[in-house]
This record gives C-alpha cells, sequence and structure tokens, in this order.
C-alpha cells in the first residue's frame, strides 16, 4: 500500500513537471519570430534607411579668395548679342561671332557668368584683369544650334536672356535644349520676361506676373535661382526696379550703352550692342572704345 501511494505521488510531479516544459515551449514558440519575419523586418528597416530624399542640385558660389581688388570702381563690358544668323543689324553671323569670342580668348578675357558678375558689382573684385558678360536676348534656336558650339569649342561662358514663351515657338530653343545649355557650365539661362511685353506700360499686377512666371518657371525647370532680369526692349521705370526687386531678382541689363558699374544701380545695367560687320580686330577696336 506504502509503494503504491509513492508511485502515485511520483506520477504527480512527473505530470506537473511536463505540463509546465509544455507550456514554456509554447510561449517561445508564439514569442521568437520565423526566419521570414526577421527577413522581412531587416528589409524594411534597410529600405527605410537608405531611401535618398529628393534634392536639387546645389549651385556652388564662385571663390573670390584669389580675385583682384581696386581702389577705383571696377566697370566691364556686357555684350549684347540677339540672333546668330544673317537679315538685319540684330543678327550676327555665326562666323563673326566665333571671330569675337576668339578675340576675347586671345587677348585673355575672363567670360563671367551672371553670379560672378553680380560679385563684381558687390565686392568691387574680379576673377582677372579683363573681364566680360557675353549675354544674348531672347532665346532663338541658333543661339543653341551655333553659338552653343561655339561657346564649348572655344571654352568661353555666355548668358541667354530667355522670353519663356519663345521656347514654344518654331525658332526658339526647347526647354530640353536649354538644360543641354545649363548643364554645360558654359552657358546661364537667365529672365526675359514671360511674353516680352514693355513692362513700363503695364500695370504693377501685370508687371509681376511677367517677372514671376518667368523666374519661377527657369528655377523650377533648370533647378536654380534666377538671379538676373533683362528688360524686354530695354525699356522700365522706377515702378519697374522696385517690382525686380521683389520678385526675387538681384540685378537687370538693358539696352542703355555703356560699361556696366555698381554706380549706376544694379537694375540699370548698361550694355555693349553687337551689330553685324565686325571681324576680329574690328571687333576689337568696339571692345576699346568705351573706357573702364
Amino acid at each position: 500500500m506504502r509503494k503504491w501511494i509513492i508511485s502515485l505521488l511520483v506520477a504527480i510531479i512527473l505530470a506537473q513537471l511536463g505540463f509546465i516544459f509544455y507550456r514554456q515551449s509554447q510561449l517561445s514558440n508564439k514569442t521568437a519570430p520565423t526566419t521570414q519575419q526577421t527577413e522581412e523586418t531587416s528589409s524594411l528597416q534597410l529600405t527605410e534607411t537608405t531611401k535618398e530624399p529628393d534634392s536639387k542640385p546645389a549651385k556652388t558660389e564662385p571663390n573670390t579668395k584669389n580675385w583682384l581688388s581696386s581702389e577705383a570702381e571696377i566697370n566691364f563690358p556686357i555684350l549684347m548679342y540677339h540672333s546668330l544668323s544673317e537679315g538685319n543689324s540684330l543678327r550676327v553671323p555665326p562666323a563673326e561671332f566665333r571671330q569675337h569670342m576668339a578675340w576675347l580668348k586671345e587677348n585673355d578675357y575672363y567670360t563671367l557668368t551672371p553670379e560672378e558678375a553680380y560679385l563684381v558689382l558687390t565686392t568691387n573684385k574680379k576673377p582677372a584683369e579683363n573681364i566680360v558678360w557675353v549675354t544674348f536676348d531672347d532665346g532663338y534656336l541658333d543661339n543653341y544650334e551655333e553659338g552653343f558650339p561655339i561657346l564649348k569649342d572655344l571654352k568661353m561662358k555666355a548668358t541667354i536672356n530667355s522670353i519663356i514663351k519663345k521656347q514654344k515657338s518654331d525658332n526658339g530653343f526647347t526647354l530640353e535644349q536649354a538644360k543641354e545649355m545649363s548643364d554645360s557650365g558654359l552657358v546661364s539661362i537667365q529672365s526675359h520676361t514671360y511674353n516680352h511685353l514693355e513692362l513700363n506700360q503695364m500695370t504693377p499686377a501685370e508687371q509681376t506676373e511677367e517677372m514671376n512666371s518667368s523666374k519661377n518657371f527657369l528655377d523650377k525647370n533648370l533647378k536654380q535661382d534666377t538671379n538676373t532680369l533683362c528688360y524686354p526692349v530695354g525699356r522700365y521705370d522706377d515702378t519697374t526696379i522696385e517690382l525686380s526687386e521683389k520678385a526675387g531678382y538681384k540685378m537687370a541689363v538693358t539696352t542703355e550703352p555703356g560699361y556696366a558699374s555698381a554706380s549706376d544701380g544694379l537694375f540699370a545695367l548698361k550694355r555693349v550692342r553687337v551689330s553685324p560687320g565686325y571681324d576680329g580686330a574690328g571687333f576689337g577696336n568696339l571692345m576699346t572704345s568705351f573706357a573702364y
């Protein structure tokens, strides 16, 4: 009888121990993730941590550390071209334009970007002894087809003041061509307003719309901060200047003849008109006909 009681107690103890081990096993299975679950979780975390945020390519600011300082006010020529073709006084044949750029290169002229031109005007320092800012107005297709190859060949820089509406016309370069030129680092695309209307004949609201729509288009599509406005037909007044600053432009070019200087005002920069008929030597005389 005593042996039977002992056997019964042993059986009860073994049963309880077995139940405890069984419960622990069940709990372990519930809390431990499967290999597949572990891989999926790791993959999700990796995707989240390695996802790159959308960002615009930042344009580096010009390094002015080694620029030349001057006690006297620095003046410089802003050349004004339009179409590179033949036909009227606003059109310069491509062969002549090549001679002009070759003359500048041979005479050690540094071609400015808009950002560099702004720094020259605001710091009175310059990147080289001889400087020039080459500009085109309107945004003709031949600027891309004829001018761009010449600039690439001679490694010279230029700025095209683009009428946004013209990019949709047959004789204007396209947005894709504008991007190609801008990405090259040799050509800057700046604003000649959206529709090329005489600003001083418009209401303040209309002027603002022309300036803003052009700048916003260029900023968005070329991923830049458009800083230069070119007044259509050179027409502007004090209201135009005030609205230009409010629109976010830092300077504006006119059609008034002469060299650019800060004393004239950043929104009243003079330019040198280049007409057809100048070979290299004639262009050189034009360049030296204005005093710094």
